[in-house]
């Protein structure tokens, strides 16, 4: 008989425990696939829908957040797959103490469980791909049926299901090989009783509750082997699903804060007609660039200073601030700097020119408030950069400098607006008017404390014959909310599904735990211990491994996602930390519990159990 068949056979042998390590390692392994497949065609997709129309700024928000998805899910994957893999090892620990009991060799004692992990492991890989695979086809479906004017182009991913399989099981082979070397070198009698000598804690921090806490925490106050990486295992499941969670969540109220941010609330625009069409066509998200078959410096664009002043003291006007813009070509100027490791000088830059959207403003004065990389305008002839302008046109936009009507202009910062699609410059106001050869400004920004239409009214008012118009912003910047959301609305699948494997990873290693000591709870039966009391112990093991691992990983996953997941995060309220803590800890008891449901039963049941299949 071949090594693999008595492997076979001694896996059959154990239905149950050997049902309960499948069911773990394909959920993950399923739920992983999954994530990494459909993952990829989301940055395919947001990339499509980013590079159409002025959205190119939110790019980098969509991108690394899918980016950020698929390592944390494919590392998740790792994890809880090689924990699993060493914990059946680790609990067949008295096995291998009992053939070493019996002369048998270490050799054949190492090539039989290799043998079975390899065996768990090739079948898990298959039917776990083979889920993960159908439910990506479910995704594409879904995601025909938002997105119907997408084409889809479906490609089986031969590659990245061969490189899935390849890190699973290059993994699960290591993970299985340690374990299997560190028990065969121990003693028989060690190997026999692997918990004999370890320090069994005292007390725990749920013994209060009862009896089943106290038992739980003795059970698991042993320094069983093994117990260190689960423990890790469920730290990191925990953690990489509630910083997608609540990390999706602030990264998406960011990025509305960023845009609200810029352009400003509960403004009323002043300008002429066609100047304010143009403006606010390349301020929407799904608008049209700006070209040069409109001129915004006509002479009777500027704005009177006269009517500035009367619309300043209207009453309910909090600020009126004007703003000069024209759409010209500009220069990549570049920069000549000497490099140490050389001792030369280094050109940079390629003298590249297209055109561009000039705003020229007030900056200790102005109603936006953008996020910036780099340092303020502090003097004259300094300008930031947009962000796609800075990416598209400069290579490195800090050292460099902007050419435009025959001046170079410093760059100090690049700058977030969705204006133009990132395709701006900012610069102060008297500096462009003293370039430009222009006393005024074409377009006039009022905040007010409400829009209201009666207000509107008394601004149109003051504009009497003259040829301006008045144009409400917030209805751009709703239809901007409203498509970002959109936007938004296509990654949910990402963290939802990651949110599930992590609880599916604490409730497989909740049954195959506590499974492994199931002649312990056969013991406790027999002396009269009812059903609902052994639940009680399982469920009190559960939830304090649970909340062990779980309260740090949503600890940490908040403060990742607060802190370093995106600059300047933003919340949507004060109450959302919170509030997503206490959901998260509340869904690991409710896991806990769910888990516990199969003992209960099992003991209900009346049925004859062998206790051999849950020997260990």
């Amino acid at each position: 008989m071949s090594e693999q068949d008595y492997a076979s056979k001694d896996l059959k042998r154990r239905p149950f425990h050997t049902t309960m390590m499948l069911v773990s390692l394909i959920s993950v392994i399923a739920t992983t696939t999954f994530l990494f497949l459909f993952g990829n065609v989301l940055l395919d997709v947001t990339t499509v829908l980013t590079s159409s129309g002025l959205s190119s700024a939110l790019g980098v928000f969509f991108q690394g957040f899918i980016w950020a998805t698929i390592i944390l899910v494919l590392v998740l994957g790792v994890v809880v797959v090689s924990s699993t893999i060493s914990m059946e090892i680790v609990s067949r620990s008295r096995d291998i103490g009992l053939m070493k009991s019996i002369g048998t060799l270490t050799d054949t004692i190492f090539d039989h469980f290799m043998a079975q992990a390899i065996i768990l492991l090739l079948s898990s890989i298959g039917l776990g791909i083979a889920v993960g695979v159908a439910a990506y086809i479910a995704g594409l479906a879904w995601l025909a049926s938002v997105l119907p004017g997408v084409s889809f182009t479906f490609q089986f991913p031969w590659l990245q299901l061969l490189f899935i399989s390849v890190i699973y099981l290059i993994v699960g082979y290591f993970a299985a090989q340690k374990p299997i070397y560190d028990i065969v070198q121990e003693s028989p009698s060690k190997a026999l009783n692997p918990d004999l000598g370890m320090r069994v804690r005292k007390s725990g921090f749920l013994d209060s509750f009862g009896l089943p806490f106290r038992l739980a925490a003795k059970a698991t106050g042993r320094r069983v082997k093994g117990s260190r990486r689960t423990m890790l295992s469920l730290f990191l499941s925990i953690t990489l699903a509630s910083m997608l969670w609540v990390g999706g969540g602030v990264v998406e109220t960011t990025t509305d804060a960023y845009v609200m941010r810029s352009m400003g609330q509960n403004i009323i625009a002043v300008g002429d007609p066609g100047l304010l069409a143009q403006y606010y066509e390349a301020y929407s998200l799904t608008g049209t660039p700006l070209n040069d078959s409109f001129s915004f410096l006509e002479s009777d664009d500027l704005i009177p200073e006269s009517l500035i002043t009367d619309i300043t003291d209207l009453p309910g006007v909090h600020q009126a601030e004007g703003r000069l813009l024209d759409y010209t070509t500009f220069q990549e100027n570049p920069a000549i700097i000497l490099n140490p490791q050389t001792g030369d000088y280094e050109r940079i830059g390629g003298d590249r020119a297209a055109s561009t959207l000039v705003v020229g403003l007030d900056r200790e004065d102005t109603i936006s408030d953008w996020y910036f990389e780099g340092e303020d305008i502090l003097g004259n002839q300094q300008v930031w950069l947009g962000g796609e302008m800075a990416v598209s046109y400069f290579e490195d936009p800090l050292i460099q400098s902007l050419g435009v009507m025959g001046r170079s202009l410093d760059v100090t910062a690049v700058a977030f607006d969705i204006l133009n699609g990132g395709m701006l410059a900012l610069m102060p106001l008297d500096d462009m008017q003293t370039i430009w050869g222009v006393d005024g400004v074409n377009i006039l920004l009022v905040q007010v404390n409400q829009v209201r239409s009666s207000l509107v009214e008394q601004i149109e008012n003051l504009i009497g014959i003259q040829d301006f118009d008045v144009f409400i912003q917030d209805e751009v910047l709703q239809q901007n909310l409203d498509t970002i959301n959109s936007f938004w609305a296509l990654l949910q699948p990402l963290p939802l599904i990651a949110l599930l494997s992590a609880f599916l990873s604490l409730m497989n290693y909740l049954l195959v735990s506590v499974f492994g000591r199931f002649k312990d709870y056969v013991i406790m039966r027999s002396v009269g211990a009812k059903p609902s009391f052994i639940a009680k112990t399982m469920v009190a093991e559960g939830v304090g491994v649970g909340l062990s691992s779980g309260i740090p990983a949503v600890i940490t996953a908040t403060l990742f996602s607060v802190y370093a997941l995106v600059p300047e995060a933003a919340v949507p309220s004060l109450l959302y930390l919170p509030m997503s803590m206490a959901v998260m800890l509340l869904l690991l008891v409710v896991v806990v519990i769910v888990a516990a449901i199969p003992v209960y039963l099992i003991f209900t049941s009346g049925t004859d159990l062998r206790v051999s299949e849950f020997a260990v």
